[in-house]
């Protein structure tokens, strides 16, 4: 480990208690709560990589109250107050008209104290509560209907001193249906359930990524990486948990880079330039310095804005996980430039 790395290690450990809980199985005691006191914002995820074309993937991204994070606000979409304001993005490779808007809390919303309902007017409802939830959706022109089982496999991404922030992610099993255009998908395999609560903080992250792959039937990966300001690392992490044990956290010998990104940047309704990266590779060591994971990606060219104040997609990719070979398509969320982008 290099001295850079034991350092970012240090402050990392100093500023969040998430890397101490690797490891422990999930408390149902755990809060998840939609915004009340001074948490003023709330995210409700749920993601399913690895579907077949044209779908590739599916996600769900509720933010209940608009974050002070200039990367993932949605300021456009404010009526009244931010904290009035949420969003909602039924992200998928096939596009629809009206799968990202935003709703009035007090006025177009459900939400009950122990989140066992969390409903967006009559579009959305995610029911239920832990181990067993339901998801609907409801437009015109798709549908959606799962039924959602969360195991207490956890990855814990923050759990910053003080109460600030809270962000985790549970690995479930689903199985449902997806009817799009005339066509009904149905559907079973590994997905998440994921939860974040944040009081009013006001960081200068300027690059996001998240991403997902199950690698196989009971295995599944998650890789993020956030950058601060002049592009100072802030977190760099690679998550494993499957069906048959609880996994652990990686990052030692982190590498995310970017190869390519789009011919144009976008420019988001919030009127941030971002560069969406396209051809990229990451990988990270396990625990006695070998190579855990190695992942070449392309994406599929099915990025969509609303993964709160960025976009979302899907990817080919090829690579090895624990020495054997393996393939599918990944999930990516990826909000602001990264700094070794490049365009092709």
């Amino acid at each position: 480990m290099s001295v850079k790395t034991a350092v970012l290690h240090a402050v990392q450990r100093t500023a969040s208690g998430a890397h101490a809980l690797a490891g422990a199985p999930f408390d149902p005691e755990t809060p998840f709560h939609p915004p009340r006191g001074r948490y003023t914002t709330v995210h409700y995820g749920l993601m399913f990589p690895n579907l077949p074309a044209p779908l590739n993937f599916l996600d769900i991204i509720a933010v209940v109250g608009q974050p002070y994070i200039k990367l993932w606000r949605n300021g456009h979409l404010i009526r009244t107050t931010g904290r009035d304001t949420a969003s909602l993005l039924v992200g998928s490779a096939v596009t629809f008209p009206g799968q990202f808007r935003g709703y009035s809390v007090s006025e177009e919303m459900e939400l009950a104290a122990d989140s066992s309902v969390v409903r967006f007017g009559s579009d959305l409802s995610l029911e239920g509560s832990y181990p067993d939830f339901t998801l609907t959706y409801d437009n015109p022109a798709c549908q959606i209907a799962f039924d959602i089982r969360a195991t207490d496999r956890i990855a814990h991404f923050a759990k910053v001193r003080g109460g600030l922030y809270d962000h985790w992610s549970l690995l479930c099993e689903y199985a449902g249906t997806v009817r799009h255009d005339g066509t009904t998908y149905e559907l079973s395999g590994l997905s998440t359930l994921e939860y974040a609560r944040g009081t009013p903080l006001t960081l200068g992250f300027t690059f996001f990524t998240y991403q997902i792959i199950n690698v196989d039937e009971r295995t599944q990966v998650l890789m993020v990486e956030v950058l601060g300001p002049a592009s100072v690392s802030v977190q760099q992490a690679v998550y494993v948990r499957s069906l048959d044990d609880h996994g652990g956290v990686y990052e030692d010998g982190f590498r995310f880079d970017v190869f390519d990104v789009e011919p144009e940047p976008r420019t988001t309704p919030n009127g941030l330039t971002m560069e969406l990266g396209t051809r990229f590779e990451w990988s990270v060591d396990d625990e006695n310095g070998d190579e855990l994971i190695s992942i070449d990606g392309t994406t599929n060219d099915d990025y969509i804005f609303g993964m709160a104040g960025g976009y979302v997609g899907s990817y080919g990719y090829t690579g090895r996980f624990r020495g054997r070979e393996i393939s599918g398509t990944g999930y990516i969320e990826y909000i602001g430039r990264h700094r070794k982008a490049r365009r092709g």
